[in-house]
């Protein structure tokens, strides 16, 4: 049992490790069993009993003994009529006391009994008991515990599954990860970081909020602005958030003790005000750059004409087009988009917010802005109109930047392709006639070759004739033809054995 109690007490959990640092635990009232407890044992038996009640019954009605039976598990607080206080364990108990007074049975497993000046209670695993010795806080680990003092008086069982804690002087403040947590110790200020428990030693060291250092997204409500060119908008944004230093927050924005100065019972992490500062810090941000913003510019939908709609046409030739012919294809810049949706530009605002804000702690990640119309609903409604011509002006004007483009490429093509052309029909010239001056030289070369080319060109002036006129008579054809004939078939002969 000493084994137990010394290797594996019950505020050996990590629960109870910032009580047991300081110290604060009373393990003495403990008991290790409920055979330790301080109870009269049983003096009598069921047959005893029986037998006085029937044999002593008129004593028994006025009262002059009393006899009871306590179930096991339980006590029967006693009264000894003497102001005296005691209790009865298991068992028959006789009592030949005229002025005894005795009480239910009561189990002690899960109930705390206070009977006078005796006190009897568990307190359960994850709790701690909390008594009062003359004053001064007494805390009690899991367990069951027993005392006889009448200035030990128990109070109440805290669970320590709570944030905040408080017990007497006593204040257990567990900080979780993302939130700081704000105390007063004799009027200085000091924050706790998360992530850990701690303990406030005294009265005067008093908790006083939770901060939050998590990001925080507010929705700002609907403001109403004037921008650069006098219209008045209606303009809903969300405000993105976070407190960077609790300290500066604590001291310069929230509110860290209550109107009456009492102890803070309800919402104990509520940074209205502060959130209340960092909206209207922003709201101010932002109308300041609504009224450097034109909104016939960024919000009408026919400032969308200067917007690009083709990219450059790819030539088929790296040459230079011709000035003077080809038709520009240049178009505006593209205007930057709307200053209110454009979150580059809408960095400038954010930078103005984080001015101020800095002075309380807070840094502002973004001021988006998630709807932007006229007050004037008549405005809005022109606006709208023009948006629309101005939709089928753009509609036109694409559709001639796409001709004109076609156009011309086409007619690049056209003269590339003529160009082309052109040099290929005088390369096959020239090769033609290249061809021919050497064909003729070799031919130049040899009589016989000439004679057969004779004969060739005149075989293909007539191949497509029916007649031919000579300038002689049919008599005299054969003498005509004969020569050149036989001259020819000569040299052909001659020319055999050369060869």
């Amino acid at each position: 049992m000493e084994m137990r109690r010394e290797g594996n007490r019950p505020e050996d959990t990590p629960a109870y490790q910032i009580l047991k640092r300081h110290n604060l635990l009373t393990s003495s009232y403990r008991l290790d069993s409920p055979d330790e407890i301080d109870a009269v044992a049983a003096n009598s038996n069921p047959w005893a009993v029986a037998f006085w009640n029937i044999c002593c019954c008129p004593l028994a009605l006025l009262g002059c003994f009393k006899t009871h039976a306590v179930p096991a598990g339980h006590v029967t607080p006693v009264e000894d009529g003497r102001g005296g206080f005691i209790f009865h364990g298991k068992g028959n108990h006789l009592i030949c006391d005229p002025f005894y007074k005795v009480h239910t049975p009561k189990p002690f497993g899960v109930n705390t009994i206070v009977h006078g000046d005796r006190s009897l209670l568990v307190v359960q695993q994850g709790q701690i008991g909390f008594a009062l010795n003359k004053g001064q806080p007494v805390l009690l680990p899991p367990g069951l515990h027993q005392w006889q003092d009448p200035t030990l008086v128990y109070r109440d069982a805290f669970d320590l599954n709570n944030n905040v804690i408080r017990m007497g002087p006593l204040t257990l403040v567990t900080v979780d990860e993302g939130y700081s947590c704000v105390t007063e110790d004799n009027g200085k200020q000091v924050i706790l970081p998360g992530g850990d428990t701690y303990l406030l030693p005294h009265r005067n060291h008093k908790f006083q909020k939770y901060i939050s250092t998590k990001i925080q997204s507010t929705n700002m409500k609907q403001i109403r602005a004037t921008s650069a060119d006098n219209v008045l908008m209606a303009v809903d944004a969300t405000v993105i958030w976070r407190i960077t230093d609790v300290d500066v927050a604590a001291k310069n924005s929230a509110e860290t003790i209550t109107s009456s100065g009492a102890d803070e019972l309800g919402d104990v992490g509520d940074i209205a005000k502060l959130t209340n500062d960092v909206l209207k810090q922003a709201e101010a941000s932002l109308a300041a750059f609504i009224g450097a913003v034109n909104y016939s510019d960024t919000f009408n939908v026919a400032a969308a004409i200067k917007a690009p709609v083709l990219d450059a046409v790819p030539l088929a030739s790296p040459a230079q087009p011709d000035e003077d012919s080809s038709v520009s294809l240049e178009m505006s810049k593209q205007p930057s988009a709307s200053p209110l949706f454009d979150l580059v530009r809408m960095n400038s605002c954010v930078a103005h917010a984080n001015d101020i804000t800095k002075t309380y702690g807070v840094s502002i990640i973004s001021i988006n802005v998630v709807g932007a119309v006229p007050a004037d609903t008549t405005l809005q409604s022109s606006l709208a109109q023009g948006a629309v011509a101005a939709a089928e002006a753009q509609k036109y004007e694409i559709v001639a930047h796409g001709k004109a483009a076609a156009a011309l490429v086409e007619a690049r093509g056209v003269a590339e392709s003529n160009i082309i052309r052109a040099k290929g029909e005088a390369e096959a010239d020239k090769i033609r006639a290249t061809g021919t001056l050497d064909a003729a030289r070799l031919i130049e070369s040899s009589p016989t070759a000439i004679r057969f080319s004779m004969v060739e060109k005149t075989g293909n002036a007539i191949a497509d004739k029916t007649s031919i006129f000579f300038g002689a008579d049919a008599a005299n054809l054969d003498k005509m033809l004969a020569p050149a004939v036989v001259a020819a078939a000569t040299n052909r002969v001659t020319s055999r054995p050369s060869s």
